[in-house]
């Protein structure tokens, strides 16, 4: 999306640059939602720490700290006291100048220099996928998603396809009404939505991408739908408006991420279980922690399956007990 941006309208490339614009800002999302009347989290832009430890103390704590385009949880910090989002602050400063950052930074494009206070929403959170065209919004994937907070940093510890109807019913009613407002009528395109509840109980996307969902889901995803594309079915019911074209995913597929506990040589994962490790750092290299945080690395990542909910939370909050990650 970053280099078809650079393109002209008539280079033949068509995706919602409107919505692909909206994607790269935070503020831009929350407000496009409330100027439709719609249920967003509320963002306040800021400039400095004065103004963020002022707004924090309106929109209350825990608070988070974000640049306001960004992905995969990097710029991002959460403070639950007026002290902390001081050295939150200094911490979100420090870290602008490392390579991870700048990194994402050139991958986005990105040169402007917002940054956003907003209220942490706890509770539960879940990852979609879903295709929107011509014939509407057709939702692909629904995750329950587990977040935890790691010395002021969101970790994501894992996914599970969710096997609940009455929230894949109530995540699709949501999707088809921000899709309708964050994307022109007829455009084809991908999407996908990080979500929580605004303690009004709406539920409210935290982020959305002009995309597929990455973290390893598309491995889940294709490994869910077994022998069918499920992202090329959805585009097929979306663009012909036939949603008996849809793939049904396996409900209760999952993956977790496995995380270092301590630096260290890196020896191995011990899966415990039905399990595959689909993803893994090589065996002897040496871990740390990363750039400018106090966060270690992520080591591998296993594709599986919970029979429940409470088993997937379980083995995300215990990890160790599952999935043992080795250092010497």
């Amino acid at each position: 999306m970053s280099e078809g941006s650079k393109l002209s309208a008539s280079s033949g490339l068509r995706f919602d640059r409107r919505a692909a614009s909206i994607s790269r800002s935070k503020h831009a999302l929350s407000t496009t939602l409330a100027a439709a009347g719609i249920t967003h989290v509320p963002r306040y832009q800021i400039g400095s720490s004065e103004e963020a430890l002022q707004l924090a103390s309106k929109c209350g704590y825990p608070a988070v700290l974000r640049e306001d385009s960004g992905y995969s949880g990097r710029g991002i910090w959460v403070a639950n006291s007026a002290e902390e989002l001081r050295v939150s602050w200094v911490r979100q400063q420090n870290e602008r100048t490392g390579a991870d950052f700048l990194k994402m930074r050139s991958f986005l494009n990105a040169s402007d220099d917002l940054f956003i206070i907003e209220p942490w929403l706890g509770g539960d959170e879940w990852s979609i996928d879903c295709v929107v065209g011509p014939a509407g919004t057709y939702l692909i994937r629904a995750c329950e998603k587990v977040t935890t907070i790691v010395a002021g940093r969101p970790v994501t510890l894992g996914y599970r396809l969710t096997d609940s109807v009455d929230l894949w019913a109530e995540l699709r009613q949501a999707v088809e009404q921000w899709t309708s407002v964050l994307f022109l009528a007829g455009q084809p395109s991908f999407a996908c939505f990080d979500i929580r509840r605004h303690p009004n109980g709406d539920l409210v996307p935290l982020d959305f991408g002009v995309r597929l969902g990455g973290d390893c889901i598309p491995l889940l995803v294709r490994h869910a739908g077994q022998s069918r594309n499920a992202y090329a079915a959805a585009l097929d019911a979306a663009l012909t408006g036939d949603p008996r074209q849809m793939c049904t995913l396996w409900p209760g597929a999952a993956i977790v991420h496995a995380f270092a506990r301590q630096a260290g040589t890196f020896v191995g994962l011990a899966v415990h279980g039905q399990g595959e490790v689909i993803d893994s750092r090589p065996v002897g290299s040496v871990v740390k922690q990363a750039e400018d945080s106090p966060v270690y690395r992520r080591v591998g990542t296993v594709l599986t399956h919970f029979s429940s909910r409470a088993e997937f939370l379980r083995a995300c909050n215990a990890s160790s007990d599952w999935i043992q990650v080795n250092m010497s």
